[in-house]
C-alpha cells in the first residue's frame, strides 16, 4: 500500500511538472537573424533625466531583428530578463495574459518583462519588422531567451 500512495505522489509530481511544457503555445511565421552578443560584465546603475537603469550583477545584450510574415504569431511566453522591442515596420498587435490588447504601430516601441505570459501577432497583411534587444542574465542561451508558457485562457493564440 505503501509504494502505491509513493506512486501515485510521483505520477502526480510529474503531471504536474510537465503540463507547462504539454500546455505551451509556440510561435509560427517567424524568422530572426543571427544574434549579435555583449556582456556587461559588473553591475551598473545609471541615472540619466528620467531613466533609470540597474543590474545587479553581469547581464548580456543580445540583439536580433526578428520578422513577422503575415498572420505570425509569437506564442504565449515570457523573458528571463527584459527586452526592449521597436516596431520598425507594419503593426503588431501585443496580448497580455488578462487577454486585452494594444496595436503597436511603425515606429512604435515596447518592453516585455517578468514572469506573466504575452503573445504577439502580425495581424495586418504585410510582413512586420522588429528590432529587438534582450537583457538577460549572463550566459543566457538564445534558447533560453524565450520561456514557452501556456495560453492563459484567451481565444488567441
Amino acid at each position: 500500500m505503501r509504494q502505491s500512495k509513493w506512486s501515485l505522489l510521483l505520477s502526480s509530481a510529474l503531471v504536474i511538472a510537465f503540463a507547462g511544457t504539454a500546455l505551451a503555445t509556440a510561435g509560427s511565421g517567424l524568422s530572426a537573424s543571427t544574434p549579435y552578443r555583449g556582456t556587461l560584465g559588473a553591475s551598473l546603475h545609471l541615472n540619466v533625466g528620467d531613466m533609470k537603469f540597474q543590474t545587479k550583477g553581469p547581464v548580456d545584450f543580445v540583439d536580433r531583428t526578428i520578422t513577422f510574415a503575415a498572420g505570425a504569431t509569437s506564442g504565449w511566453h515570457s523573458h528571463p530578463g527584459a527586452v526592449l522591442v521597436v516596431v520598425a515596420s507594419g503593426s503588431l498587435v501585443r496580448y497580455f495574459a488578462d487577454c486585452s490588447s494594444v496595436v503597436i504601430p511603425t515606429g512604435g516601441a515596447f518592453v516585455e518583462s517578468g514572469d506573466a505570459p504575452g503573445l504577439v501577432r502580425n495581424e495586418g497583411a504585410v510582413e512586420s519588422v522588429t528590432y529587438v534587444t534582450f537583457i538577460a542574465p549572463a550566459g543566457t542561451t538564445i534558447a533560453g531567451l524565450r520561456i514557452d508558457k501556456a495560453n492563459p485562457g484567451c481565444s488567441v493564440q
